[in-house]
């Protein structure tokens, strides 16, 4: 490549500010003439919706001062999600914690490589959790080896699916690392992906910013804490009028397009199978 010649990513290009940042969106919902997904978005139905909370763990929260100095306000707004969605009585509340050694995460020996020590890879198997993000003895906690919550067989697929569940929230740490890969993950299984942009939070906020500039509204929707409370308890209600017709939404969804992990049983338990640390 010539030397001062420069490469132009027109496909990447968008005309004005992020999707994200184009007003509130709550303020679109009520006006479906400016939705950004009147055509396509359906009401959300907690019975169908589940909540996937993704490594909100020490090593990246209280031990990672490059998060907590761009987003103080995450355990508030994180915590204000899980008890709206308690409070609508989602479907599932699933959490995830990341364990990685380098006999089951065969991707650390070339990350190591890459980052030479800079960066810890290797994150210790623990049940300790920060105060403002704790499960409940019936939610699921799923552990991850790799940056998806669906790889490695984790077996979040198939609780998704035995749950009939056809739309999943994504919310915690780290914006462009495990959640953005964990929403990935849960969109190529064909399920609606909403990502809660102020329930995530990263190693800097332009790094936060740029990841869902990219992304977002391409292949995951975006929400705020404040306009999914709105919209989850409007939704309910817009599902018990039309029931019929929601059902039949889901049930041409649900044929033959979601796809499951083989369960891995030593990765799923519930809190009252083990010690709780905080």
């Amino acid at each position: 490549m010539p030397k001062n010649s420069k490469r132009n990513y027109d496909e990447l290009k968008i005309d004005g500010p992020p999707l994200f940042k184009q007003g509130s969106i709550i303020n679109n919902f009520a006006s479906p003439k400016k939705s950004l997904h009147s055509s396509s978005c359906p009401p959300l139905d907690a019975s169908t919706t589940a909540l996937l909370v993704v490594d909100v763990q020490p090593e990246y929260w209280s031990e990672c001062p490059a998060v907590r100095k761009d987003f103080p306000n995450f355990p508030s707004r994180i915590s204000s999600l899980v008890e709206n969605c308690r409070e609508q009585k989602l479907k599932r509340i699933i959490w995830v914690r990341a364990a990685y050694d380098y006999e089951h995460s065969p991707w650390l020996h070339q990350f190591t490589r890459l980052h030479q020590g800079r960066i810890p890879p290797v994150v210790e198997q623990s049940n300790e959790w920060e105060e403002f993000a704790t499960p409940l003895q019936n939610e699921p906690v799923i552990t991850k080896t790799s940056w998806s919550s669906t790889s490695g067989n984790t077996g979040l697929l198939d609780i998704l699916k035995d749950d009939g569940i056809d739309s999943v929230l994504v919310c915690g740490l780290i914006t462009s690392v495990c959640v953005q890969h964990s929403a990935f993950g849960v969109f190529e299984a064909g399920f609606r992906t909403i990502l809660v942009t102020n329930a995530c939070a990263d190693r800097g906020k332009a790094r936060h910013d740029a990841a869902l500039a990219l992304y977002g509204d391409y292949m995951y929707e975006l929400r705020t804490v404040s306009s999914l409370h709105a919209e989850l308890k409007n939704g309910s209600i817009c599902a018990s009028v039309s029931n019929e017709q929601e059902h039949e939404i889901k049930k041409s969804k649900s044929d033959g397009s979601l796809t499951s992990a083989t369960s891995c049983d030593s990765s799923i338990y519930y809190i009252g199978e083990h010690q709780l640390k905080k």
